[in-house]
């Protein structure tokens, strides 16, 4: 159970596709109850507009499309509204399907979580939660809610209660365990996303800059993922604006993605750093893979909060695999990366700024020579490989234990 899987050619980054495929390979049959509607963008392909409920299968995963309503970005009711209807619908769905061995339900959004014991009890089963962002934690973070309010306080509750009540926790970077453990989890498993190697294409590199108007010499920093109030892109303009203009010859920023912050980040960009930073509209997985090829840098920026320090995106795994070195604004366990990696952290706009230059000014054969490290420290931390062997053992023994 996870709410926003990307149809095919949708933007976004599935890290569960993968490993659910390895899966399916070794003989398991895997059943995925999500909905169509891009979490990034909002809106549903038309292939899937018709009907409530629709069937497909991916990779050998079976996957099951149902209904949600849109506006997910426009209001917090809206998204409220989304979420308690992607737990019916979802519910529903899931119900109507073949006896399961086990059950896998993906958080956030914490309502989703109530599905775990609803059809733990419905097919006699254990079932497992995955916590990939803590809530309600971080929605104080990005300022969703107070600490203080009774919503709060309500999933709170629901959070203890879900995380304590499942077989197991299973989460992307150890940093969350301490947070997962107070909200009462008895074990907890670390699966992080796989780093998955792509094999260098110059010709597709040489053509997606020159669509782009990207000189060869010039170093490309990629930004690739959701616009959001938590992602922080406001630091990149403000480091972008304190560049001197003749320090910016052969510097080019790409900012792909969509999300609730993307108008405000467009205003900014056209106010501060217009003609320095090209925002482009969410992309499909094809036009990620030539992004991330065009590119000789990645960003990764959150807003500044201990709940992100703990949490590794999808987006980094993505960077290292496609042999960019990253800059992160995120201490923590982000910055261990970056810096081990080859890349860097920063903190203020300031130092951004002075990183941006400093890897204009290194030449291509020091971002080559770094991104070949950052495709192997990739490889060896998390290879696709040892992350389904992981997952395969935690699902053996908690079915072995339910049974």
């Amino acid at each position: 159970m996870y709410q926003h899987a990307p149809t095919p050619g949708a933007p976004g980054i599935y890290r569960h596709r993968r490993y659910f495929a390895e899966l399916v390979r070794r003989g398991w049959t895997v059943d995925l109850v999500s909905t169509p509607r891009n979490y990034m963008t909002g809106d549903v392909p038309e292939a899937y507009r018709r009907t409530p409920f629709s069937n497909e299968t991916i990779d050998g995963i079976r996957h099951h499309w149902v209904w949600t309503p849109g506006g997910i970005h426009r209001s917090r009711v809206a998204r409220a509204a989304n979420y308690g209807a992607f737990v019916s619908a979802a519910g529903t769905r899931a119900a109507a399907l073949p006896r399961p061995d086990v059950v896998l339900v993906s958080s956030p959004p914490l309502p989703v979580a109530t599905l775990g014991p609803a059809l733990g009890r419905r097919f006699r089963c254990p079932w497992l939660l995955e916590v990939r962002d803590v809530w309600p934690e971080s929605a104080v973070s990005v300022g969703w809610l107070r600490e203080d309010s009774s919503a709060y306080r309500l999933l709170e509750r629901l959070a203890h209660s879900t995380t304590s009540r499942a077989a197991a926790v299973v989460i992307p970077t150890p940093g969350l365990e301490p947070f997962v453990r107070a909200h009462g989890a008895k074990r907890v498993v670390t699966l992080s996303g796989p780093v998955l190697p792509r094999a260098e294409n110059p010709e597709r590199r040489a053509a997606t800059r020159a669509r782009l108007g990207i000189d060869d010499g010039d170093c490309v920093f990629l930004y690739l993922g959701a616009i959001g109030v938590a992602n922080g892109l406001d630091l990149l303009v403000d480091a972008v604006a304190l560049v001197p203009e003749e320090q910016t010859t052969g510097m080019q920023i790409l900012v792909a993605g969509d999300g609730s912050a993307r108008q405000a980040l467009e205003t900014a960009i056209a106010e501060r750093a217009s003609g320095r930073i090209t925002l482009l509209p969410a992309v499909s997985r094809d036009e990620a893979e030539d992004l991330l090829g065009a590119a000789d840098v990645g960003l990764h920026l959150l807003r500044p909060d201990p709940v992100f320090g703990s949490a590794l995106p999808t987006k980094v795994l993505d960077y290292l695999g496609a042999r960019l070195p990253f800059v992160t604004t995120v201490p923590g366990l982000p910055a261990e990366v970056a810096t081990a990696s080859g890349g860097s952290a920063v903190h203020t706009a300031e130092d951004l700024a002075r990183e941006l230059q400093w890897w204009v000014a290194a030449g291509p054969e020091v971002r080559k020579t770094r991104g070949e490290q950052a495709l192997r420290y990739g490889l060896e931390q998390f290879g696709l490989a040892a992350g389904t062997e992981r997952l395969e053992e935690l699902l053996e023994g908690v079915v072995a234990n339910g049974r």
